[in-house]
């Protein structure tokens, strides 16, 4: 499986470590999360290089931009836990232009198309339901709202839940 993700700055990064962290002790879970990011889409078996030549004529023109995490969310069919970025123009510029880029390619997650997408950076999948209220109510007293800034484009192949970067683009300062 290949996925599109937005990756974020250094400082807002170690914000989302520190609420997986503080997730996997909660729920006693050892598996290691994947990097902070915004899934911006996903597919089941695409070629990372094709994908990258469908992106980046216009991702290499694109700047960086600010991002607001002011609330927790949860996804009930995955156990998911994830905190919710504001939308702001920027942001569904970005997703815009990666869907229309991308619309060829076979094996889309309709999830992440355009008029069911829910941006979100996953802090921790697949509770157990009996874990679901103790742990968000820890999450809630750990959240406070913060800033942070997208700074890059990349393809990363997962695979048993292990990802490997397969490219980057770095956005323009």
């Amino acid at each position: 499986m290949q996925v599109i993700v937005l990756r974020l700055d250094y400082q807002s990064s170690t914000i989302f470590e520190q609420l997986q962290q503080q997730a996997q002790n909660a729920a006693s879970k050892q598996k290691a999360a994947l990097p902070p990011h915004l899934t911006l889409q996903s597919f089941t078996q695409s070629n990372p290089l094709e994908l990258k030549k469908a992106i980046e004529p216009w991702a290499v023109k694109m700047k960086q931009f600010s991002l607001s995490f002011a609330s927790l969310g949860f996804f009930k069919q995955q156990g998911s836990f994830y905190a919710t970025p504001v939308v702001t123009k920027p942001l569904a510029q970005m997703h815009s232009a990666l869907s229309l880029s991308t619309q060829e390619f076979t094996g889309h997650n309709a999830f992440y198309t355009p008029d069911h997408w829910v941006p979100h950076a996953t802090i921790i999948n697949h509770i157990a339901p009996p874990f679901w209220g103790p742990l968000f109510a820890r999450l809630s007293m750990e959240f406070e709202p913060f800033a942070a800034k997208a700074v890059a484009i990349e393809c990363w192949s997962v695979v048993q839940g292990k990802a490997q970067t397969e490219w980057s683009i770095f956005l323009l300062e």
